[in-house]
């Protein structure tokens, strides 16, 4: 019995993950990919000597699926020092202590309460309350301007949209998976030692994974014997079956012809989130330490172990702010606010937001609806077979969802259409 054939869109870690899969058993696969590099939302650089990632950083203890592709490959694993030191900009003012005034340390700790009972509830499957906006559901805390700035902050890292864009389910899942606000850091305690760029580019070199750079997907034919892919190009390939492992807020961009399903179709474009990083070369700052509260463009900041007298210190806000950053004034104001004492040397981003292969960042359900994006919409359909951190079954948002689900997608089709030689 001879091969078959499968075309992959989208060469992140989902789309190479059912690429290497599929080819490992003989099938002939084709990636085809919008940007010059492979890696989509992974995006490694560096700065002062230090590989970065402009993209997603981190993974956590139980992510055992990125762990093994990376020590698989020789990338290996990063193993992060705890938390060192922490401080927090909260109702207009820089605190070095207590994240609030001391009057409100009980009010503080009663909104964490609820925050712990309800995320639990959202665990057990209440889904109007994880639907709700993460701006409403702080204001309904009622909270003093610190206290709500403290939320906020956290809410940053978790989800990656304006608060009142984005729902609250996202954080309270994490607050739940996690043991609670502290977990959340504990959690970021893995990263790739040589970056998830370079993980990304060995899974390309996979025998029998025809990679195309610069070749967007802009129109599908299926629903027959075979899939028909047309790049911007103006290129028709055939193929037996096809793998969609785009973001979800470039589904809009392609033309389905017959069109997508209809739970697919409606959650196109639903991903919320909007968040901006930025990894910063500074000096006067210690390492291993935590920055958390509402700042002119950045809300939530890590800085790295230090090393010959500067630390790399990741930043991240969200969409809407008024912050270029692109603009070292708008960078360095933002810094400074948690900082004031920090030396800006060098910084570097990359505009997720505006990028036409992403539109977007990391998943954030919409408020409002957050079952928009439940995993549960994006079952196979005919010879499409759906992957992506988007659409992940677990671990939604993470790379380890995007690697699960583009080898759930190879074996449905080695299972359902035979591919294998």
């Amino acid at each position: 019995m001879s091969a078959g054939r499968a075309i992959v869109a989208g060469a992140g870690l989902a789309g190479l993950t059912a690429a290497r899969d599929l080819a490992e058993q003989g099938v002939s696969v084709t990636v085809l990919e919008a940007r010059d590099r492979v890696g989509g939302r992974g995006f490694s650089d560096r700065l002062g000597g230090r590989v970065i990632e402009l993209g997603g950083s981190w993974f956590t203890p139980e992510q055992v699926r990125v762990r093994a592709e990376l020590e698989r490959y020789g990338v290996g694993v990063r193993d992060y020092e705890p938390v060192r030191s922490a401080r927090w900009l909260t109702g207009g003012q820089l605190r070095l202590g207590a994240p609030v005034p001391w009057e409100e340390l009980g009010a503080l700790e009663a909104a964490l309460r609820r925050v712990a009972g309800d995320a639990d509830r959202v665990a057990d499957g209440d889904r109007e309350l994880a639907s709700r906006s993460a701006a409403a559901y702080v204001d309904d805390l009622d909270p003093s301007p610190a206290v709500r700035d403290f939320l906020l902050g956290w809410w940053q890292v978790t989800g990656g949209a304006p608060p009142h864009r984005g729902a609250v389910g996202d954080a309270l899942h994490s607050v739940h998976d996690h043991g609670g606000l502290t977990g959340l850091i504990t959690c970021l305690a893995h990263g790739p030692a040589g970056g998830w760029s370079a993980l990304a580019e060995a899974m390309a070199a996979t025998p029998g994974v025809d990679v195309r750079s610069s070749q967007a997907l802009v129109a599908v034919e299926h629903g027959g014997e075979r899939v028909v892919c047309e790049t911007g190009a103006g290129e028709r390939l055939e193929a037996d079956a096809l793998v969609v492992a785009l973001p979800l807020n470039c589904l809009p961009d392609v033309r389905f012809s017959p069109a997508l399903p209809p739970a697919v179709a409606e959650a196109a474009g639903a991903n919320a989130g909007a968040a901006v990083k930025v990894v910063m070369r500074v000096r006067g700052v210690e390492g291993n330490g935590l920055a958390v509260g509402v700042g002119p463009g950045l809300n939530w900041l890590y800085a790295d172990a230090e090393q010959d007298g500067e630390v790399v210190l990741t930043g991240f806000g969200w969409d809407g702010q008024g912050f270029d950053a692109a603009d070292r004034e708008h960078v360095e104001r933002a810094l400074r606010a948690f900082h004031p004492e920090a030396e800006l040397v060098a910084w570097r981003h990359h505009d997720w937001i505006g990028d036409p292969a992403s539109r977007g960042t990391w998943l954030t359900a919409p408020a409002g609806n957050a079952g928009l994006v439940d995993a549960a919409r994006f079952q196979p359909a005919g010879r499409l077979c759906f992957a992506g951190s988007d659409v992940a079954a677990e671990h939604a948002g993470w790379f380890e969802g995007a690697v699960g689900s583009g080898a759930a997608a190879a074996r449905h089709l080695l299972g359902s259409l035979s591919l294998a030689g």
